[in-house]
């Protein structure tokens, strides 16, 4: 990903509660007051302290977003870039060298002052070869392996110059999360930096320039941070953020559990809610708020596995289930048997939007809107398998398809057990699937299970699964789109595009990054997105609202349809005494 944290979008239509039910209120920044500590909810443990390793939404939430300030962040609610550690950056004349200006004053936790070499330090972490960091380094990587240089002018002044010019240098910026030099240098000098702050690490070693510090974990269950007393940032009265005297992350897998835990008390914000659980949350006299936010950047599509060997090496070229999945007729056939519109309106309750593009619809700014998302044809379906030589034998109301070799056209679609609303969307697409005689098989298995089939054994028939990006910028699919992207998911780390519509894409790519005219990014980016609707190497489902719900004894919340959620805003959160 280009970009891990950008947004573009109109703030009217993000903010707008669709069809919420609660007419509770929560306090607002006028009663702000400091003290106290609020419980959120996690649906998978985090995995390291260190957001560099990040490869799930539980870490980067935790290690990137409390521990961390970027050299440019954005406001959720107007949906406009603000300064971040960075007090000011420009773009120079020849358009690849930008000026950057940090705050001065600005410290760590530890007390130390955060500078122009702990930027530098950063960003060389980020690019570290031994570190290999699974989503930083790509997002800051551009084109074909080029690298943000950095030369430091003074203690509170670089220049950071890019390979060739780009259309948002703020794509880069929001992602450097700057990190201690001092404390961490050791580390990357020795090629151990990815090792360093785990999850067991001693806190007082961790050194936050966030609003948080680490007071205390237990893996796999909670985590509790403290307020940074040297936090940078103030809120509009001029009080020290955070409010929060600690925030403690909670792992409930278990949506039911999380559920009694909001209408208990015991938990305070939990986001992405189920749609089940929506209508009963925010009733008049409950003590909780719930909000449709509307469609997220979060996404749900299938991909089959297209790797050509495991990761053992053994060769999956010759099976029968790659020759059906690395045929696009099949693929396509696969997207037009399902119906999306019943996903979205009846199992999901109406809390999803049907998808026709990977993109969400949600991204108003840069979807390809001619790309329908209404795409349920079971006859053109079958008629698309039957060209592909598959056969359809039983009866209609046993359908059995076979391919023309005579084998049982069946599979495993792996889902994570942790995401209801997946699961609920598998069963009626295993429904939808047994009509043209396809025997798909649901295997619910851990979310840090699932990464690892689809990232790394290559052990898998088919995947539910989906983005989760935080912003609208195309660049920030850059992970995702270009073939030799950790986040390409259907045939991850490609040394060289495996077909000539992946290095297409690539090329597209690296255009729409480098054009700074935005219409003209715009079609690019449109082509791009057909491509990959054409090509199906995901099958895009519907992107989920993001629903959240908070007790209403929680002030400032206003979540956001973007990673982090309601947690954007976390150092102005506050709590009623």
């Amino acid at each position: 990903m280009k970009t891990i944290l950008l947004v573009l979008f109109a703030a009217a239509f993000l903010l707008s509660a669709c069809g919420s039910p609660a007419t509770n209120s929560t306090p607002n920044a006028a009663t702000a007051t400091r003290g106290g500590q609020i419980v959120y909810r996690l649906s998978t443990a985090p995995t390291t302290f260190n957001y560099l390793m990040a490869k799930d939404e539980a870490t980067i939430d935790t290690a990137f977003f409390m521990l961390t300030s970027r050299l440019v962040d954005i406001d959720h609610k107007t949906q406009a870039y603000v300064p971040g550690l960075a007090e000011s950056w420009k773009r120079e004349d020849d358009g690849v060298t930008v000026d950057v200006k940090l705050r001065d004053g600005a410290k760590f936790s530890d007390g130390s002052e955060i500078t122009a070499d702990d930027v530098a330090f950063t960003i060389a972490a980020i690019y570290d070869e031994k570190t290999n960091s699974p989503a930083w380094k790509s997002a800051m990587t551009i084109g074909e392996d080029k690298q943000i240089a950095v030369k430091v002018i003074d203690k509170l002044n670089l220049k950071l110059i890019f390979p060739k010019k780009v259309a948002a240098v703020e794509n880069y910026l929001i992602n450097v999360g700057v990190l201690p030099a001092e404390v961490l240098k050791p580390a990357l000098d020795a090629g151990t930096l990815a090792e360093a702050w785990k999850l067991t690490a001693d806190p007082k070693s961790i050194v936050s320039s966030g609003p948080f510090v680490v007071e205390s974990a237990a893996v796999g269950e909670r985590l509790i941070f403290a307020r940074n007393p040297n936090y940078w940032k103030k809120g509009e009265s001029g009080v020290q953020l955070p409010y929060l005297d600690k925030i403690v992350f909670e792992v409930v897998s278990d949506p039911n559990a999380a559920l009694a835990k909001l209408e208990q008390g015991e938990l305070d914000i939990a986001d992405r809610i189920r749609p089940s659980d929506f209508a009963s949350l925010g009733k008049p006299g409950s003590p909780i708020k719930a909000i449709d936010i509307g469609p997220g950047m979060s996404t749900d599509h299938i991909f089959f596995n297209l790797n050509k060997t495991d990761a053992s090496g053994k060769d999956l070229t010759s099976t029968p289930k790659y020759a059906w999945f690395s045929d696009v007729r099949f693929r396509r056939a696969i997207s037009k048997a399902i119906d999306k519109k019943t996903i979205a309106e009846t199992t999901l309750r109406g809390l999803a939007t049907p998808m026709g593009s990977f993109v969400s619809p949600g991204n108003k700014a840069w979807l390809n809107k001619d790309l329908s998302a209404d795409t349920y044809d079971l006859a053109g379906a079958a008629q698309l398998l039957a060209e592909a030589g598959f056969v359809k034998k039983g009866n209609e109301q046993a359908p059995e398809l076979f391919d023309a070799k005579g084998n049982r056209v069946e599979f495993t679609l792996l889902v994570g057990v942790e995401n209801q609303p997946r699961n609920l969307e598998a069963a009626v697409i295993q429904e939808d699937l047994a009509k043209l005689g396809i025997k798909m098989q649901i295997a619910p298995i851990e979310s840090k299970d699932l990464t690892a089939r689809w990232s790394t054994s290559f052990d898998y028939d088919a995947i539910f699964h989906g983005l989760s990006t935080s912003d609208m910028e195309p660049s920030s699919m850059a992970a995702f789109i270009e073939s030799s992207g950790a986040m390409h998911q259907w045939a991850p780390m490609q040394k060289q595009p495996a077909t000539e519509w992946e290095a297409r894409l690539d090329k597209l790519f690296d255009e729409q990054a480098a054009e700074t005219d935005p219409a003209k990014r715009k079609v690019t980016f449109d082509e791009i997105q057909k491509i990959v609707t054409e090509e199906m190497p995901v099958i895009p489902i519907v992107t989920r609202h993001v629903a959240s719900a908070a007790n209403i004894r929680v002030g400032n919340i206003e979540p956001s349809p973007m990673l982090p959620y309601s947690l954007w805003n976390v150092d102005e959160l506050f709590v009623t005494k």
